[in-house]
């Protein structure tokens, strides 16, 4: 277990998920509410160096109802907002943020804010649309020394969440009944370091495609990206757009001969594996290889080492070997990997800064990863990254210990944050929990056939996650299979917790989530 550094201008490391009693001792009655307008002047936080810089009362409008848009620091430099609606259901939920953060997730909170919760999130101490800030550069020490990699690493979100129900409790005439933390991503990897570190922040926790361990996530870059990118991104992929998309028709649709597709595998075609570790393609067998003369339709040399490369990860280092199935999906390669045009892949988009500003000590300004990484040598460079971004510390007994409870979810077709790595993290889990019976008390995992990161794909991505994790929060309804829709459809299909998967019953509308159920395999 690595270190937890103190988490300054905090007296109150454990929050409250359930906002406390609000008794002030002996027979002193409750503080007064106080109103929207009353916050920037009287509202006083028990954390440090709080600073409320607007409270404004907003009319209904739209789609978003009447509410309290507060606006406040931390420290100086956590910009955070805080959305109290005039209509109330007792709740706090605070959202997450994605990428390299930097911003405040205003579509996140108003979706929350819509189903009636008071709701917060935090740029987590850098504010992107300031160029020396944004991207990775916010940790470059020379500049900035380590307190925003901190604030980025773990103590924005808990500070916030502090601060967020210090302001929600003194708003409304009731405290607050449950917290909840909602995110994908980079949100994903906050909710699990609040779950490891500061479990007592949140109630329940809705954690998707968790980028858990932050330090493996980067290196994913090079990993993947060295073997397609030989003559840097500007120079464009060995494996063309083209060929891209031939491999994963020959993935899911076979070739023809020796391999039929594992898109029917589960008995239905619909476009998405149901499962991809059970897909049995192999790009050394079914993917023709090219004569002499090249062609459309097969890989040559160059470009058949390069697919195997890709598929195989560096399990030296531990960076996971990734699924199949991404291959030409929406928010699949053609996002991550291999793009369109002269559009440059995400994975070096969101990767590259940080192995200049967020990896090492001291900073390597001018280091390019397709180049210069040592796989030797680098990996072994990053301990003081991994005790500030890491969130993989297994041992959850604390957490389970207080009767929270954890949702996680991962898109089978994401290989911008390899799904292989949330399979891990919940195995490690269950070695200090001793048994999966155990770990389900608390923890349910859900793998989405068809989603990519988050959401998208050809899957059943659109989920409310928050609604099954509020279900056995409150009342002790433990999740079973949670519905998902297909965006622009009237398709459904259920998503089982893991290590079930959901099985065609064989009759009935394969479109509707009623002719499935959930089994494990046997």
């Amino acid at each position: 277990m690595l270190p937890i550094p103190p988490v300054a201008g905090g007296g109150n490391e454990g929050g409250n998920g359930e906002g406390g009693d609000g008794a002030t001792g002996g027979n002193t009655p409750p503080p007064e509410p106080l109103a929207c307008a009353d916050l920037a002047s009287r509202f006083e936080s028990e954390q440090d160096a709080v600073v409320i810089v607007s409270a404004t009362d907003v009319a209904q409008a739209q789609d978003l109802p009447a509410h309290c848009d507060v606006r406040g620091t931390i420290r100086g430099n956590i910009k955070f907002a805080v959305f109290m609606p005039k209509e109330w259901n007792g709740r706090f939920q605070m959202v997450g943020n994605g990428g390299k953060a930097g911003s405040i997730s205003f579509s996140a909170m108003e979706s929350a804010l819509r189903q009636g919760y008071a709701t917060s999130s935090t740029d987590t101490g850098h504010d992107a649309s300031i160029r020396s800030q944004s991207g990775a550069r916010f940790g470059y020490d020379a500049e900035f020394g380590r307190d925003m990699e901190i604030d980025f690493g773990y103590r924005a979100v808990h500070l916030t969440a502090l601060v967020s129900k210090e302001i929600v409790n003194a708003h409304y005439p009731e405290k607050i009944q449950y917290s909840y933390w909602n995110g994908c991503s980079t949100g994903g990897r906050q909710g699990l370091m609040e779950a490891q570190r500061f479990p007592e922040d949140f109630d329940g926790y809705a954690v998707g495609a968790p980028v858990y361990n932050y330090t493996r996530q980067q290196m994913s870059a090079p990993a993947l990206l060295q073997h397609l990118y030989k003559s840097g991104i500007a120079g464009g992929s060995v494996i063309s757009p083209a060929k891209r998309d031939l491999i994963g028709n020959i993935v899911y649709n076979g070739n023809g001969g020796n391999y039929p597709g594992c898109d029917a595998l589960d008995g239905v075609k619909d476009g998405q594996i149901r499962n991809p570790l059970r897909c049995n393609f192999d790009p050394l067998v079914h993917v023709p290889m090219c004569g002499p003369s090249g062609g459309a339709d097969c890989l040559t040399a160059e470009e058949q080492a390069a697919l195997v490369g890709v598929y195989k990860g560096r399990p030296d280092v531990s960076v996971l070997a990734l699924p199949v199935g991404s291959e030409n999906t929406q928010g699949g390669w053609p996002d991550w990997l291999i793009t369109n045009g002269t559009r440059t892949p995400q994975l070096h988009t969101v990767m590259a800064d940080a192995f200049q500003y967020l990896l090492f000590e001291p900073d390597r300004p001018d280091f390019d990863y397709l180049t210069q990484f040592d796989w030797s040598a680098d990996p072994h460079r990053m301990e003081t990254a991994k005790q500030t971004y890491n969130a993989t510390n297994p041992d959850l007994r604390r957490f389970a210990e207080a009767g929270k409870k954890i949702i996680m979810y991962h898109g089978w077709t994401d290989p911008g944050v390899n799904p292989m790595g949330t399979l891990e993290y919940r195995a490690n889990v269950e070695s200090v929990f001793g048994s999966p019976a155990a770990v389900e008390r608390f923890m349910k995992l859900y793998m989405v056939p068809g989603m990519g990161h988050c959401s998208g794909g050809p899957g059943h991505g659109s989920v409310d996650w928050v609604a099954p994790l509020k279900d056995w929060v409150e009342h002790g309804k433990e999740p079973q299979a949670i519905v998902g829709s297909k965006p622009g459809t009237q398709s459904t299909r259920p998503h089982c917790p893991y290590p079930q998967e959901a099985a065609y019953d064989g009759q009935g509308n394969v479109d509707d989530a009623q002719s499935y159920s959930c089994a494990t395999p046997g």
